[in-house]
């Protein structure tokens, strides 16, 4: 089988992107097939996947699954992608807000550019902000915020936590943030530039970029370190994302590139464990 698709980047998040607004694809978009094309090296890879769907009242419709095919509520990085892309197919017209629906709830959002948009975060939940965790004999400044999915972000400037290779992966499954545990964000002031690193669940590494993250970070420069909005936040790929709010909510504007379409032959019976 014959399956179209974009490759996208949102600062260093990357994407694959397939346009299943008549369902098509409905049979094929099992986990462990989202899994198999997400893997690097041996398929297309990506961060995660983006479905855009038809929605009857709004612009459309985007489903978003990690790279372990596992379904997600939102991807900021993956909104601002999926919000190009619309435009590319001539569902939104750039320039001119739209609205759209994610599992999350409604986003609004503007292509700005053949490679820059913007989107609106559903209302962010603060769950604590500022407070001590123990890992592994260290204090850690931790806050929980949801801004789609829920984030713990380490302010590295107040504590010495743990090296983020090593604590992030265990700091992500700590009982403070429920069953389903959090993405986690290191983030420092370095020379007057705000910096974050994050470690993705349902990625289960670190990402070059995380839309909702630098959100969470955003707030907590915002609420702990006094720093006025809006913001650039550099990530791990050397963009960086800015951060602002207004009368509509949080928004997040930065990259969202379009990197090439392809064409892949692939059999969907085909399961992870099986040769490609």
């Amino acid at each position: 089988m014959k399956l179209d698709f974009v490759k996208m980047s949102g600062a260093g998040n990357d994407f694959i992107v397939l346009d299943n607004r008549d369902g098509s694809l409905d049979g094929m978009l099992r986990r462990d097939f989202i899994a198999r094309i997400c893997r690097r090296g041996l398929d297309i890879g990506a961060d995660g996947l983006l479905e855009l769907r038809t929605d009857y009242e709004l612009a459309f419709m985007m489903k978003y699954y990690n790279s372990d095919g596992g379904q997600a509520e939102m991807c900021g990085n993956g909104g601002r992608c999926i919000a190009s892309y619309a435009a590319m197919k001539g569902i939104a017209e750039e320039g001119e807000a739209f609205s759209f629906r994610s599992v999350a709830g409604v986003h609004r959002a503007v292509v700005l550019g053949p490679d820059t948009a913007r989107i609106w975060m559903t209302e962010p939940e603060i769950s604590f902000l500022d407070r001590i965790i123990e890992l592994d004999g260290a204090g850690m400044s931790v806050s929980f915020i949801d801004t789609g999915v829920p984030h713990a972000v380490v302010l590295a400037d107040r504590t010495e936590p743990p090296p983020f290779e090593s604590a992030a992966p265990i700091l992500r499954r700590h009982p403070a943030f429920g069953a389903a545990g959090a993405n986690v964000d290191y983030l420092w002031n370095e020379g007057g530039m705000l910096r974050m690193r994050t470690w993705e669940r349902g990625v289960e590494g670190e990402t070059l970029a995380c839309g909702t993250g630098a959100v969470a970070c955003a707030i907590c420069a915002n609420r702990l370190m006094e720093i006025e909005i809006p913001v650039d936040i550099a990530v791990r790929s050397g963009e960086s994302l800015i951060v602002g709010m207004d009368g509509a909510g949080w928004w997040l504007e930065g990259e969202a590139r379009h990197v090439y379409s392809g064409t892949m032959e692939t059999d969907p019976s085909k399961s992870l464990t099986e040769s490609h």
